[in-house]
């Protein structure tokens, strides 16, 4: 005997609330653990509506370019971390051969 569909899918609803409130936080490990908490419980469901079934497929494709999005923006920030990480260095190596010392000492 399965669970009411009503009641799972004001179930489903909350942890699709959830996942997305997770996402935003960037809580990438609540969200996984969400997203298994949905697959079982819809697991439990002797028939998954087919409305539901394509609201999750939808939200789900969603969330999904809003992560590689979130991704492509932390690709940059390391690229420009890495940049500009170099140009210190080169700015050490100037400082050290004009001067003659180590920099920050003495």
């Amino acid at each position: 005997m399965g669970i009411s569909g009503r009641r799972v899918i004001l179930s489903i609803d909350d942890l699709e609330k959830e996942i997305d409130n997770a996402i935003d936080k960037e809580d990438f490990e609540k969200a996984s653990k969400l997203l298994e908490e949905r697959e079982k419980l819809l697991e439990s469901m002797e028939n998954i509506p087919e409305e539901l079934a394509k609201r999750i497929i939808e939200r789900d494709k969603k969330r999904m370019e809003k992560i590689k999005n979130m991704m492509k923006k932390l690709v940059d920030v390391a690229k420009k971390s890495d940049a500009f990480q170099k140009s210190l260095e080169s700015y050490q190596k100037a400082h050290n051969d004009i001067y003659g010392k180590s920099w920050g000492k003495g």
